[in-house]
């Protein structure tokens, strides 16, 4: 069973991974179509805003992202903070 801060954790690490495989100097060996569609697919994946707003309207299902996941986390996550 899955408890809202594995939920949190894996959402949070998604992205990350998302952002590396966009990267060139990270994931230098990875196909352009690969990228493209990491970056197709992030566009629209939660920023760390939305899921601690989704933390707060249902706690049973997502836990609050701890600080060292905001801090690092947040890397490169400065588009779509809304």
């Amino acid at each position: 069973m899955t408890i809202p801060s594995e939920r949190t954790r894996a959402l949070v690490f998604t992205r990350r991974f998302l952002q590396e495989l966009q990267d060139p100097k990270a994931t230098p060996r990875v196909p352009r179509s690969i990228r493209e569609r990491a970056r197709a697919l992030e566009r629209h994946y939660p920023t760390l805003a939305s899921i601690e707003l989704a933390h707060l309207a249902c706690p049973a299902w997502f836990g609050p992202i701890e600080p060292f996941l905001a801090r690092t986390g947040g890397k490169g996550d400065s588009r779509g903070t809304e």
